[in-house]
């Protein structure tokens, strides 16, 4: 703080009066002195303070360039913005960690949980681990989500589940997929930017079963249910009265009746390399 420059009043002359009027002057030029040093304080001019208490400092233009706060608790703290680009926000145990866009929460060993925004793709992600670090649990913004878990649900609704990993799916060899639907179960597989049909199972409007497995060798493709196969591929199909078993794009090879006739098709019948059809007809002559 600056020093005082008002002068001591000289000695008292005994002049009653005139010792009264010197002490008066010195007395107002002593507070008009002590009125502008307390009304120009500034970190410039304080040197140091046994005691400053709050309410008589006016922070609208103070300046504080290095400061000792012996205590100073959450209730005592207020702040418009606190850049966690720059402080690291950490409970006691260090279990708690906000930096940056990522909050995470560990078991003093891994990272178990992790919520965090990357900017770079504009993805917001939540991440499960187990305790070697792991994810087990991973759902991003974009609507993708990874179990490696079990899922107990009394219900789950979906018309499409991949029956791969997304990488093998989307990179390496298109992964197989089922799709569900009013009509059926049908299992695909996306690759080469073809879509293969696997294995399909479903219900016709008007009863009929189908059953169809393989894609086929690509020719000469039929419809079935609302689904396109080819020739060669495997058909079981359920029709009132009768079960038949045969390849799309010919006729039932096999046939079962509900009176219990068993049906078979084709030019020749081979049972162990024999030609049944043709042994009969050598008999009839």
């Amino acid at each position: 703080m600056p020093n005082l420059t008002t002068p001591i009043p000289s000695r008292l002359t005994g002049d009653t009066a005139r010792d009264i009027n010197s002490i008066k002057k010195w007395g107002t030029a002593l507070i008009d002195e002590l009125t502008y040093i307390f009304n120009n304080l500034d970190a410039g001019n304080v040197i140091e303070a046994a005691s400053v208490k709050a309410e008589n400092i006016d922070t609208t233009n103070a300046k504080i360039t290095n400061a000792q706060i012996g205590n100073l608790t959450a209730d005592k703290l207020r702040a418009g913005t606190v850049d966690t680009d720059l402080v690291v926000v950490r409970n006691e145990d260090g279990n708690l960690t906000i930096n940056g866009s990522s909050i995470k929460i560990s078991d003093n060993n891994t990272a178990r949980f992790i919520a965090e925004y990357d900017k770079d793709s504009d993805l917001f992600r939540f991440i499960l681990c187990n305790r070697d670090g792991l994810p087990t649990v991973s759902i991003n913004s974009m609507g993708n989500a990874v179990f490696s878990g079990k899922i107990d649900s009394s219900e789950i609704y979906s018309s499409t589940i991949v029956g791969t990993d997304s990488l093998s799916y989307e990179v390496v060899d298109g992964g197989v997929f089922a799709m569900m639907d009013s009509q059926g179960i049908k299992i695909m597989q996306d690759k080469d930017g073809e879509r293969h049909q696997k294995l399909g199972m479903s219900v016709g409007d008007d009863g009929t079963a189908y059953m169809v497995m393989g894609e086929g060798d690509g020719t000469d493709e039929h419809t079935i249910n609302g689904v396109r196969y080819s020739h060669g591929s495997f058909l079981m199909k359920r029709e009132t009265g009768v079960a038949t078993i045969g390849i799309v794009g010919g006729s039932g090879i096999v046939g079962f009746s509900e009176s219990g006739d068993l049906l078979l098709g084709g030019s020749r019948v081979l049972i162990n390399g024999r030609d049944v059809l043709a042994e009969l007809d050598s008999l009839k002559g």
